[in-house]
C-alpha cells in the first residue's frame, strides 16, 4: 500500500478502535475502510476480526482495571456463546441474511427506545441480586447472541450490553468491560474459520492490530473520563446509526 493509504488506514482505524472500546460498533468504520483501501469484502472482514482480538482483548483488560466487573460471569457467557457462535458459523448458508439482518435492526430500535424511555438505565449501579432464572435467561440469551456473532456480527457489542445493563443492573461503562471481554472470544473463533480459509491480508491485519490496540487505550479512557451518561448518549446513537444501516442494506 502507498504512504496516503497508510496514513488513511492508520488514522482511520484508531478511531474504529476507540468507538468500539467506548460503544461497540467499530467495525462499521473499519471494514468499509479496508475495501476502500484495496481489501475484496470478504478479506476485509477477515483481517477485521483478527485485529479485533487485539482490540477488545485490551478493552477488556483495561476496562476491568478501572471497574473490576466480574471475569468469571464474563468467561461462563462467553464460553455459552462461543457455542452459539459455531452453530451459526455452520448454519450461514441456510439463512436468508437479509431476513436476519432484518429482524436485528427493528430489535436495535426497540432497545434504543427503551434506553431513552428509562432515563436511568446503565447511568448507576444497582443492586439486584439476580437469581438462578436470571443467569439462565443470560445464558441462553448469549447462545443466541453467539449464533448471530457467528453468522453476521455487526452490532453484536450493543445487542450484549443492552442484555447486562438491563439484567444486571450494570452502569453502560461496566457493561462495556464485560462485552469486550466476551467478544474477544469471539473474534479468537471467528479469526480461526477465517484463517484456515486463507481469508486474512496479515499485511493489512497488522497494520490495524497496532491501531486498533491504540484505539483502544483511547477508547476506555475516553469512556470512563465522559462517565455513563455520554457513553449512554454515545450508545443511543450508535444504535440508530446500526439500525438504519441493516435495514437499508
Amino acid at each position: 500500500m502507498d504512504v496516503a493509504t497508510l496514513l488513511l488506514l492508520l488514522v482511520g482505524s484508531i478511531f474504529s478502535g476507540a468507538v468500539n472500546a467506548m460503544i461497540g460498533g467499530g467495525s462499521l468504520i473499519s471494514v468499509p475502510l479496508l475495501v476502500f483501501s484495496g481489501l475484496p469484502p470478504h478479506l476485509a472482514i477477515g483481517t477485521n476480526r483478527f485485529a479485533m482480538i487485539f482490540n477488545t482483548g485490551v478493552g477488556a483488560t483495561d476496562y476491568y482495571g478501572e471497574v473490576k466487573y466480574s471475569v468469571k460471569l464474563a468467561l461462563a457467557l462467553a464460553l455459552v456463546a462461543s457455542g452459539g457462535s459455531y452453530m451459526g458459523a455452520t448454519i450461514v448458508l441456510q439463512t436468508a441474511e437479509a431476513t436476519l439482518k432484518y429482524m436485528i435492526g427493528i430489535l436495535m430500535l426497540v432497545m434504543g427506545g427503551v434506553v431513552v424511555y428509562k432515563r436511568k438505565l446503565g447511568l448507576e449501579e444497582k443492586e439486584l441480586n439476580p437469581t438462578k432464572a436470571n443467569y439462565l435467561t443470560m445464558a441462553i440469551l448469549a447462545f443466541f447472541l453467539g449464533i448471530y456473532g457467528g453468522f453476521y456480527g455487526a452490532g453484536i457489542s450493543t445487542l450484549f450490553t443492552f442484555v447486562f445493563i438491563s439484567f444486571l443492573g450494570v452502569s453502560f461503562i461496566k457493561s462495556a468491560g464485560i462485552t469486550r471481554f466476551i467478544v474477544s472470544i469471539l473474534s479468537m473463533i471467528a479469526f480461526s474459520v477465517f484463517l484456515v480459509n486463507g481469508k486474512i491480508d496479515f499485511t493489512y491485519g497488522l497494520v490495524l492490530l497496532v491501531s486498533f490496540v491504540a484505539g483502544a487505550k483511547i477508547g476506555v479512557q475516553l469512556a470512563v473520563r465522559a462517565g455513563n451518561v455520554w457513553v449512554k448518549r454515545l450508545f443511543v446513537v450508535l444504535v440508530i446509526v446500526s439500525s438504519v444501516s441493516l435495514l437499508t442494506t
